[in-house]
C-alpha cells in the first residue's frame, strides 16, 4: 500500500507530464474505438443488407441443391421438416421458398427473370417486400393469381401496373412451365440486381407455375442470436440426415463477402498498427524524460539502501497508473460518441449514396456498439505502452548511482 501511495503521488509532481502522458493515452483508445467501431458496424450492415433482407442466416435445402440450383433437387414432404425447425432452439423464425427462373414478358419486351415464390406472412421476417413497395399493393393469400416486380424489371419491361405478365419457363421433372399473372406492384430493394430481375409471387401460385405440387427448394431460417450460427448449423445437421438435407451458413453460402470482410479488416488493422506505434514511441519519449529528470533522486535512493526492485516497481506502477487512467477515460469518452452514432447513423447522399446502393448497400455509416471494440483496443493500447515502457524502466533499474549524482 505504501509503495503504491508513493507511485501515485510521484505521477502528480509532474503534472504537466502526467496529463500530457495521460491525453496521448486516452486519444489513443478514444481514435482506435471509434475506428474499430466505424469498420465492424459498415460489416454489421453489409451482413444485414445481404443476409439478414434476403437469403437468411441459414438456410436449408435438398442434398446437392447448393451445388445444382435446380427443381430436380428440391425437397418434398416439408411439413414433417418445418414442424422439426420450428421447435429447434435459438430459430425464431422459418421462410419457405420456391427459386426458379423463367423468361418474363410484357406487351412488347421480354427478360429473364429470378421467379421467388414466398410465403407471403412467413417472408416479412427476412426480406419483408410488404414494407418494400415502391406502388401498388402485397399480396392477400398464397394462392393469389398475381405477381410483383423489381423496380427497374418493371421499368426495362415498359409495363405498368394492372398490365398482364407472362411467365414461360421449366417446371418440374422438365415440364413446361407458363402462367399469365397481373401486376399487382413494384418492390425495391437495397441490391441493383434483384431489383432488375425479380419476380415475386404466392408460394402456391409459383408451385402451381413449376409444377412442383408442395415442393420447396429453401427454408431459410432466422436465429436468435447470429453470434450463434455455427453452434446451430452444427445442431441442424446433427439432427437431420445429412443424405437427405443440407445445412448451409451465410458464411459458407457467401464466402466472397466473407473474404470481403477479412480484406478490408485487414486494411484497418495496418492503420490502427500504424496508430499505435505512434502512440507508443510518444509514452517512450514521456518515460525516457521521467527517468532523466529524477535520475538524481533516484541515485540518492540507491545510495541510502533502496533496492532496485523497489526503484522498479514504484516506476512501474507509476507507469501502470497513468496507463490505466488513461485507457479508463480513453474507453468513458469513445462510448457516448460511438453509441450517439449508433442510434444515429451517418447518412449518405449524392454520389456516395448512389455508389453505395450499386454495391447493395445501404448508405450509411454505421458504428458498432459491440463490448469488445472497447475493451479489446483498451487492452491492446495498455499492453504497448507498458512494453514501451519496459526500456527506460529497466534503464533506471541499472542505474549507477555515483554517476547519476554527478549528473
Amino acid at each position: 500500500m505504501l509503495t503504491l501511495k508513493l507511485a501515485w503521488r510521484n505521477i502528480w509532481r509532474n503534472r504537466r507530464r502526467t496529463i500530457i502522458t495521460t491525453l496521448s493515452i486516452i486519444v489513443a483508445v478514444f481514435l482506435s474505438a471509434v475506428t474499430r467501431s466505424t469498420q465492424e458496424g459498415q460489416y454489421e450492415n453489409m451482413i444485414k443488407n445481404t443476409v439478414g433482407t434476403f437469403t437468411g442466416y441459414i438456410q436449408i435445402h435438398h442434398q446437392g441443391y447448393w451445388e445444382e440450383p435446380t427443381l430436380e433437387n428440391s425437397m418434398g414432404t416439408v411439413d414433417s421438416l418445418l414442424a422439426q425447425l420450428s421447435g429447434h432452439r435459438g430459430v425464431t423464425e422459418l421462410v419457405p421458398r420456391i427459386e426458379s427462373y423463367a423468361l418474363a414478358a410484357g406487351r412488347d419486351l421480354s427478360r429473364p427473370a429470378m421467379i421467388l415464390g414466398i410465403d407471403i406472412e412467413a417472408e416479412k421476417a427476412l426480406s419483408n417486400p410488404r414494407d418494400r413497395l415502391t406502388s401498388g399493393r402485397y399480396f392477400n393469400s398464397n394462392n393469389e393469381q398475381a405477381a410483383i416486380l423489381g423496380t427497374e424489371l418493371m421499368d426495362r419491361m415498359n409495363i405498368e401496373l394492372g398490365d398482364s405478365l407472362v411467365l414461360v419457363g421449366q417446371g418440374f421433372h422438365g415440364m413446361t412451365a407458363s402462367g399469365l399473372y397481373p401486376v399487382k406492384g413494384t418492390v425495391s430493394y437495397i441490391n441493383p440486381e434483384l431489383n432488375s430481375n425479380l419476380v415475386l409471387l404466392p408460394l402456391q401460385t409459383a408451385q402451381q407455375f413449376l409444377l412442383t405440387g408442395d415442393r420447396l427448394t429453401t427454408i431459410a431460417l432466422m436465429i436468435e442470436n447470429p453470434a450463434l450460427i455455427d453452434r446451430t448449423v452444427e445442431e441442424l445437421r446433427a439432427v437431420l440426415p445429412e443424405e437427405t438435407y443440407e445445412v448451409m451458413g451465410w458464411r459458407e453460402m457467401m464466402p466472397e463477402l466473407v473474404q470481403a470482410i477479412q480484406a478490408d479488416r485487414g486494411s484497418g488493422i495496418i492503420i490502427l498498427l500504424v496508430l499505435y506505434m505512434v502512440v507508443g514511441f510518444g509514452i517512450l519519449g514521456t518515460v525516457l524524460m521521467m527517468i532523466a529528470e529524477r535520475e538524481f533522486e533516484l541515485g540518492v535512493m540507491i545510495s541510502v539502501g533502496t533496492s532496485r526492485w523497489m526503484i522498479a516497481k514504484i516506476l512501474s506502477l507509476e507507469v501502470l497508473l497513468m496507463t490505466l487512467l488513461g485507457t479508463a477515460l480513453g474507453i468513458l469518452f469513445s462510448m457516448p460518441v460511438i453509441w450517439y452514432f449508433k442510434l444515429n447513423p451517418i447518412r449518405f447522399t449524392g454520389d456516395m449514396s448512389t455508389v453505395a446502393q450499386q454495391y447493395g448497400m445501404d448508405p450509411v455509416l454505421q458504428f458498432s456498439a459491440d463490448s469488445a471494440i472497447f475493451t479489446g483496443q483498451a487492452v491492446t493500447v495498455f499492453i504497448i505502452t507498458l512494453l514501451f515502457s519496459a526500456i527506460p524502466l529497466w534503464r533506471a533499474a541499472r542505474l549507477n548511482p555515483v554517476k547519476a549524482m554527478r549528473g
